[in-house]
């Protein structure tokens, strides 16, 4: 690929042109990544240049490793921009051997330092300094705009905090540094520089990939005010522990000026997606929300909740503001969730949510996680006659239990003997397998009986009392094979009903098509 070298200066106070060092931020297999985006427009704003690379997308259950052209391009580009640092956002646990495979080929090809930051480094930094030439061990904002200052200039950087350096088998280890306490501080995501590029395929792209997205997604927080073992929050709180608050929000004001800005870039917008752990309840948040939304933006969005969050007068008062569709966590049976997830949530609370839900017209989608390694028949019996219970229509999705490194569940998992150090994400990558539940996934037949049973479930056009009858045969549960095709055959009707309605809207894009028409799993729904 041939490219024309971009000239990247900023003025010194005499007026003269000083150069500065180049960075490229990478998103592995994620474009809508918000930390790539935050980063780029921190340093940004302090002048400073940075190429934007979407390396890949996500696949349901898929995982396409990187082709040879793919890396040329890649190594290519960087060469071209004359890229300085070269940072790569770990989100997801998943992509570890895809991270190094990059850093590796990066420090041959090129000899450009690599920094690695994200959730996987922040829950393993040890281990990623290995690889890493500079990890980031916490929020990353302060941290690598001093570390582009300080490169730009010549400066040593090795007592910046946040960020540890390794020269040769020599270690430097900053201490972590403090939360940012005022998010509203930072600049907005950047959707709007030229210099983003898309890695895929033998052809290199250049523009923000989600730019003609129907449903632009916004966060308002930062952290969680739960500590359920099985997310990456509930390791994050203790690493964090003494320096500052964890669960930290936008103001209403900040929030309203991001999607503004948004409703100018992006020309297609329909709904707005607060992607938060869970959304922000704060009363006089809430308040000033309520009479600001409306009138200010006025679309439709969806939000993530919890069930011991979920009061009628309350969510009545968001579905005046625009609430359309809400997304809960259920998880599994009261036994599992308490013993196995640190979460204490009584099925009549459950229930009361989905009544509620229900009786607001809100469209309900409850996430569920299957495959643990605890249930018991009892357990799973339970959780689908609490199902059973629900008012239609409503949306389940389920999750496969994926273990993440370094996690409360992790931890207990291992402590009792029930997995492996190979089985947790980052050397195991079931992630790109069975992320979200897929019936033709091996299972003992009594976990398929009833993942199919869970799949049947949300089909409105099924009546109920035909599950009692699937539900009473007991030679389904033994040889579940005619009850999973009858479930795959209703989710071929749901999913191309779905995919009309979307059409008709707008809203069924390309990446949407890519990221779940795949011939190797067939999403449920």
């Amino acid at each position: 690929m041939a490219m024309e070298t971009l000239e990247n200066t900023q003025k010194s106070e005499t007026g003269s042109k000083v150069k500065t060092c180049k960075t490229a931020i990478i998103s592995l297999y994620d474009f809508e990544n918000n930390a790539t985006r935050l980063l780029a427009a921190v340093l940004r704003r302090e002048g400073y240049y940075v190429a934007e690379i979407f390396f890949k997308d996500w696949k349901n259950n898929f995982f396409e490793p990187p082709t040879e052209d793919e890396l040329n391009n890649f190594i290519q580009l960087l060469k071209d921009l004359e890229i300085g640092l070269v940072a790569i956002s770990l989100r997801a646990s998943a992509y570890l051997q895809v991270a190094t495979q990059l850093t590796r080929l990066i420090q041959e090809k090129t000899g450009i330092p690599v920094l690695w930051g994200g959730t996987h480094v922040v829950l393993c930094p040890e281990d990623s300094i290995q690889v890493a030439d500079m990890v980031c061990i916490g929020e990353g904002e302060e941290g690598i705009v001093e570390l582009v200052k300080r490169m730009s200039e010549k400066q040593d950087y090795t007592d910046i905090p946040n960020i540890w350096v390794r020269r040769g088998s020599e270690i430097t280890r900053t201490p972590l540094a403090h939360l940012l306490c005022d998010l509203d501080a930072l600049p907005f995501r950047d959707y709007t520089s030229p210099d983003k590029y898309i890695i895929m395929g033998k052809k290199i792209g250049r523009k923000d990939p989600m730019i003609e997205d129907p449903v632009f997604q916004i966060m308002a927080n930062r952290g969680c005010p739960y500590h359920c073992a099985y997310c990456y929050n509930s390791t994050l709180r203790k690493i964090y522990k003494g320096k500052g608050k964890y669960y930290r929000y936008r103001s209403v004001d900040s929030v309203l000026q991001e999607l503004k800005l948004a409703l100018k870039t992006f020309k297609n917008i329909k709904k707005i997606r607060f992607d938060d752990e869970v959304f922000n309840f704060d009363n006089e948040w809430v308040k000033e929300f309520h009479d600001k939304y409306p009138k200010e933006i006025g679309l439709p969005f969806e939000c993530f909740t919890e069930p011991k969050l979920v009061e009628l007068e309350r969510f009545r008062k968001m579905k005046e503001s625009g609430l359309v569709a809400v997304y809960m966590g259920i998880q599994n049976s009261f036994r599992i969730t308490e013993e196995l997830y640190d979460r204490n949530t009584p099925a009549d609370t459950i229930k009361k949510a989905a009544d509620v839900f229900h009786e607001l017209g809100l469209d309900s989608r409850f996430q569920l996680i299957l495959d643990d390694p605890l249930s018991c028949s009892e357990d799973k019996e339970e959780l689908f006659k609490l199902l059973m219970t629900f008012e239609r229509p409503f949306e389940l999705y389920l999750f496969s239990l994926t273990v993440f490194p370094n996690t409360e569940l992790s931890r207990k998992l291992l402590e009792d003997g029930i997995i492996t150090e190979d089985q947790i994400e980052g050397k195991d990558t079931k992630t790109f397998r069975q992320l979200r539940v897929d019936l033709s996934y091996p299972r003992k037949p009594e976990d398929t009986y009833w993942a199919a049973m869970l799949v049947l479930l949300t089909k409105k056009f099924i009546p109920k009392d035909l599950l009692w009858k699937f539900y009473n045969d007991k030679k389904l549960r033994e040889n579940p094979k005619p009850l999973v095709m009858f479930a795959q055959f209703s989710n071929l009707i749901k999913m191309g009903w779905l995919a009309g309605t979307m059409l008709l809207r707008g809203d069924l894009t390309t990446t949407l098509i890519r990221r779940w028409l795949s011939s190797h799993s067939f999403i449920t729904q």
